[in-house]
C-alpha cells in the first residue's frame, strides 16, 4: 500500500485508523500465538488499505506497564506523532509505501522512553508471517530484557 502524507494525516485525523487493544503479561506478549494475532491483524489492515495499530498494554511483574504497539507509518515516527511528517521530511504530494513498524514506550527502555523499528516495508509485508513474528518475538524480549535490568 502506498499513501501520500497528506492522505496519511488526513485519515488519522479523523479516526480512520483501525485499532485492536489488548493486556498481556511480559512472558504472554511474546509468545507465538500472540505475535501472529497481531501481525495478522495489521496485516489485514494493509490488505484492505487501511491503517493501522495494535496496542498491547503488558503488565510487568516491576514498575508501570510498558506499552507495545504495532503500527503503520510513512517513516519511523509513532502515529501519535505524526504532524513531524512535515515538508521538511518528506514530500506531501508523492505516495510512499506504508510500512508496518514496531514501537515500545517505557521509560525505562532509554533515555527517550521510545524505542521504534521497522518491522517490515512493502516487500516484506507479503512474505511469510512467521519470520515477521520470530523477528517481533525477538525483538520483544530484547527490549523487556532492558527494561527489566533498568528496573532491577
Amino acid at each position: 500500500m502506498k499513501m501520500s502524507v497528506a492522505d496519511y494525516l488526513s485519515q488519522l485525523t479523523s479516526d480512520q485508523v483501525v485499532t485492536e487493544e489488548v493486556e498481556k503479561t511480559a512472558a504472554q506478549s511474546q509468545q507465538k500465538t500472540v505475535l501472529t494475532t497481531a501481525i495478522n491483524f495489521m496485516i489485514e489492515q494493509l490488505d484492505t488499505g487501511h491503517l493501522g495499530q495494535y496496542k498491547m498494554n503488558i503488565k510487568m511483574k516491576k514498575g508501570d506497564p510498558v506499552s507495545f504497539r504495532l503500527e503503520t507509518n510513512l517513516i519511523n515516527v509513532p502515529m501519535d506523532e505524526a504532524e513531524r511528517l512535515d515538508v521538511k521530511l518528506l514530500d506531501k504530494e508523492i505516495e510512499y509505501p506504508v510500512n508496518l513498524y514496531l514501537v515500545m514506550e517505557s521509560e525505562d527502555i532509554n533515555k527517550t522512553g521510545l524505542r521504534i523499528d521497522e518491522l517490515a516495508n512493502e516487500t516484506d509485508q507479503g512474505g511469510k508471517i512467521t519470520d515477521l513474528v520470530t523477528k517481533t518475538q525477538e525483538w520483544i524480549a530484547e527490549h523487556l530484557a532492558d527494561i527489566m535490568e533498568a528496573r532491577a
